[in-house]
């Protein structure tokens, strides 16, 4: 997590913790670092110049190479299997809404998610959606941008979402799930 940019160019960020530790980088280190922003995930080196420890232990970093977009797409698609409610949005300004419904989260990015299920939706319906992912239970709308017919009887439409209105808050929480599942998915070598 980046905690301040100086104007000098060098950056603090959070020192990574596992397991309630604080990990040990040394001095002039390079590392790699992945920030998520706005619509789109970016990296860049970086040389450890200096550690902070105060109230929150920091790093302060030194950019040392370009920074670039990683991705062809805007957001990293993370797939998974996870359970989804949602409604159709009738009337948003005055607050009608269709029949709750289910469906099965297929993959998730920080612009939308994918899903299959036995409700019929349209192209650009708008549906509210609570997705819980790991401790963070949102709530969030989006609009239909593909619709597709499946050949399994269970779940016959499957969609993509994208995500609207959504806040800062709101996708960095999308983010940080999917950077976790990474992480762990990078442990045991599936990625």
């Amino acid at each position: 997590q980046i905690a301040e940019i100086h104007e000098n160019g060098t950056i603090d960020v959070v020192i990574p913790i596992y397991k309630s530790r604080i990990i040990y980088i040394k001095n002039d280190a390079i590392i790699q670092v992945i920030v998520p922003k706005g619509e789109a995930i970016y990296k860049f080196n970086a040389k450890v110049i200096n550690k902070l420890f105060g109230k929150i232990p920091l790093l302060r970093l030194e950019i040392v190479s370009d920074i670039t977009k990683i991705q062809r797409r805007n957001f990293f698609r993370l797939k998974l299997i996870e359970k989804l409610t949602f409604r159709r949005i009738v009337n948003i300004q005055e607050k009608e809404y269709g029949e709750n419904a289910s469906g099965s989260l297929v993959d998730i990015s920080g612009g939308g998610i994918g899903f299959t299920s036995t409700t019929e939706l349209d192209f650009n319906d708008q549906i509210e959606m609570n997705l819980n992912l790991n401790n963070a239970r949102l709530t969030l709308i989006g609009k239909i941008v593909r619709k597709a017919f499946t050949s399994n009887p269970v779940a016959p439409y499957s969609y993509g979402i994208q995500f609207e209105n959504i806040t800062e808050v709101q996708r960095n929480e999308v983010m940080k799930f999917i950077f976790e599942e990474q992480r762990k998915l990078a442990k045991k070598g599936l990625i």
